[in-house]
């Protein structure tokens, strides 16, 4: 076995998957890559490799089953078993009332929690024969409460949330920890894409990554960051029900260039 644990990353390629992927290459970290944009993987691994990571990738779509298996098989081949699985990848786009989309909350679904999952069984045999592993699954804040103008991003993580809490008791009996991530809001393309009437303050992927180096190295049961999210997150998990519907609807008309 390595000295280092080997980790595989979905969604590798952009935003906070590609800085998590630099940071842990950084600390000397084989790493497996995995994303839907091959083009992009490809200029990742070739940054890593010159830099003297060891790295495996292959090009995939996590709600392919077989595919995404199939990748899986060629990474353990290449840079050994799996140890550690960083579940970053995630769509979203803005969902309003009353162009629900149901088409785009099947595609959220199946990427956000199918893919998860996929992932979550395609390294799970192999952690369970050894009696060791860490799944870190990247939610969202917005899995906590509903986001009126992310609709079907917001149902997406608090499905993954809650899957995430299913699978931890029965996992960890057989040694595999799970981390459950929840970022604020990350400049990636997602977020910079919501019509925002004000600047809203965002933390770059680079310090996202730093928060899940960190979660890889300490195993955290919930990683929330940053330190004001944990702080606002923790507010409207506990309001009560008629306040926060209130917020949204004073909030969602205020922040945003379009109705809702």
């Amino acid at each position: 076995m390595s000295a280092q644990p080997t980790v595989l990353l979905t969604g590798a390629a952009h935003g906070i998957g590609q800085a998590t992927a630099v940071a842990l290459a950084r600390r000397g970290l084989p790493l497996g890559l995995i994303d839907l944009d091959g083009t992009a993987l490809a200029a990742l691994t070739q940054e890593l490799e010159d830099a003297g990571a060891t790295v495996a990738a292959v090009a995939a779509d996590v709600t392919d089953r077989d595919a995404l298996l199939h990748a899986v098989a060629r990474i353990t081949g290449a840079v050994g078993p799996i140890e550690v699985l960083v579940a970053c990848a995630g769509i979203g786009s803005l969902t309003l009332v009353p162009a629900l989309d149901t088409a785009m909350l099947r595609q959220t679904l199946e990427v956000n929690l199918v893919g998860v999952a996929q992932s979550i069984e395609a390294v799970l045999p192999g952690m369970i024969a050894r009696g060791r592993g860490h799944i870190i699954g990247v939610a969202s804040m917005a899995g906590y409460r509903g986001f009126p103008w992310m609709i079907s991003y917001s149902a997406s993580k608090a499905a993954l949330i809650a899957y995430l809490e299913a699978v931890r008791p029965g996992l960890r009996r057989r040694g595999v920890t799970v981390t459950t991530v929840c970022p604020g809001f990350v400049r990636t393309r997602m977020c910079t894409a919501v019509p925002y009437q004000r600047p809203v303050p965002m933390i770059e992927p680079e310090q996202a990554a730093r928060y899940l180096v960190r979660a890889v190295e300490r195993r955290p049961r919930n990683c929330i960051f940053p330190w004001n999210m944990r702080i606002g997150l923790a507010i409207l998990r506990y309001m009560p029900d008629w306040c926060f519907d209130r917020l949204m609807r004073w909030v969602g008309p205020q922040a945003l260039h379009v109705d809702f």
